[in-house]
């Protein structure tokens, strides 16, 4: 076992007959993009990233000068830098919880963000550093999941990202001509297009037929201060799979919602579920003398404050007063009450997905080594044999819609 331990194994327990050892669990879930009925009316599909690239740096806080700040365990900060890949900075602990800011640059004693970091961070604070997820990060950069491909953008379905540094939307297509994912009006490859986490993203659809998507990561449930503006906004939400209203998003104090007497005087927020493709709400916080609380509007007294969200929901606030920070919580402890499961509703012919994990490398020969899913990272059940191929364990996702975790385990017979 000491052997798998140092092959970055997480020790988790054993028995008198055996010991086990288990790599950190990955998210993965598949779900439908409908397509188009009619040519003239396409359909709009909202996103979230809930699972993430793997990070990059976890550690402590040494110094915080300006927008550089400076870690004690890294030595060499350049070690970091990787030039095809944008990467930010997120807080654990401490006050500024949540907050997120991308970094700009690389040097041997510290690194550099876009932001003034005094506010939010603190000597011994802890925070982590993950890339921006890519393009083809998400839908693979041959367009693994066959989304309408064209000459031009209006001739095939798009994926539209919001771009927070020229406050536009930007929209990619896969061209049908060139093979690859490009931009409108550039020609260009763009499969390294970044996805500013935490914005969320949405596929229109312009042609026909439903597809299925696989999405899956690290498995993001850390806190996130979004970055709310004026107007319509769209969130990718930390995963929290005891998902309410009440338990994910402030509705007082710091870094609160706007609350109001009523609907129009109040953020508004609606949750599009990626299993069902509902809506859910719009909600806002009511805040009048001796009565508080969520509510749905056009619902008096409504329960929304307890009923249980889809915990890979994507966020949609619009906000009609000032620019500020909204704080949603995110958590892996499961629900006091088992959530009921979304009926898979496999489409007649789907083309099978697989779910890949990476594979620990030099196992020793006499390890036993299988995959495990659940679907609360409480419970564990076989799923398949972990065969590596390319250094990845590639394995059948049942068909429909699902969300999982999967981790790989080995143990000593």
């Amino acid at each position: 076992m000491a052997a798998c331990l140092a092959l970055g194994l997480f020790a988790s327990g054993g028995a008198s007959a055996a010991e086990f050892a288990f790599t950190s669990p990955r998210g993965i879930y598949t779900l439908k993009v409908p397509g188009t009925t009619q040519a003239n009316e396409p359909v709009r599909t909202y996103l979230g990233i809930q699972l993430l690239p793997d990070p990059r740096f976890i550690g402590q806080v040494a110094n915080v000068s300006g927008n550089a700040v400076s870690f004690p365990s890294l030595g060499d900060h350049s070690v970091l830098a990787t030039p095809v890949r944008k990467y930010y900075l997120q807080v654990l602990t401490g006050n500024g919880r949540g907050f997120v800011v991308d970094i700009d640059q690389y040097r041997t004693t510290d690194i550099v963000c876009s932001e003034n970091l005094t506010s939010w961070l603190q000597p011994g604070d802890k925070v982590k550093i993950r890339p921006h997820p890519q393009l083809l990060d998400i839908l693979g950069a041959t367009n693994r999941f066959g989304l309408g491909a064209g000459t031009n953008a209006d001739a095939a379905d798009n994926v539209v990202v919001w771009d927070p540094d020229t406050q536009q939307e930007r929209v990619y297509y896969f061209n049908s001509t060139r093979s690859r994912w490009e931009e409108n009006n550039i020609v260009a490859d763009a499969s390294g297009a970044v996805f500013r986490f935490p914005y969320g993203f949405y596929i229109v659809r312009r042609t026909p037929g439903t597809l299925r998507i696989a999405l899956s990561g690290d498995i993001g449930a850390d806190a996130i201060l979004l970055p709310v503006r004026s107007a319509a906004n769209v969130f990718s939400l930390p995963i929290n799979l005891s998902a309410t209203l009440n338990g994910m998003v402030r509705a007082s104090g710091d870094f609160s919602v706007i609350s109001g007497p009523n609907a129009k005087r109040s953020d508004l927020l609606t949750f599009e579920e990626p299993t069902t493709g509902l809506q859910r709400g719009p909600f806002y916080h009511l805040s009048r003398p001796n009565v508080s609380g969520w509510r749905e509007v056009g619902k008096n007294g409504s329960s929304a404050s307890i009923e249980p969200l889809d915990f890979l929901s994507t966020l949609i606030l619009r906000r009609e007063g000032d620019p500020g920070r909204v704080f949603v919580e995110g958590s892996q402890a499961p629900p006091a009450v088992p959530r009921p499961q979304l009926p898979p509703d496999p489409e007649p012919g789907e083309q099978p997905l697989t779910g890949e994990l990476p594979y620990p490398r030099n196992l020793p020969s006499d390890l036993s080594v299988m995959i495990e899913t659940s679907t609360d990272l409480q419970t564990w059940e076989y799923c398949a044999d972990a065969l590596p191929e390319n250094g990845k364990a590639i394995f059948a996702l049942p068909p429909g819609q699902r969300r999982a975790f999967f981790r790989i385990k080995v143990w000593i017979d």
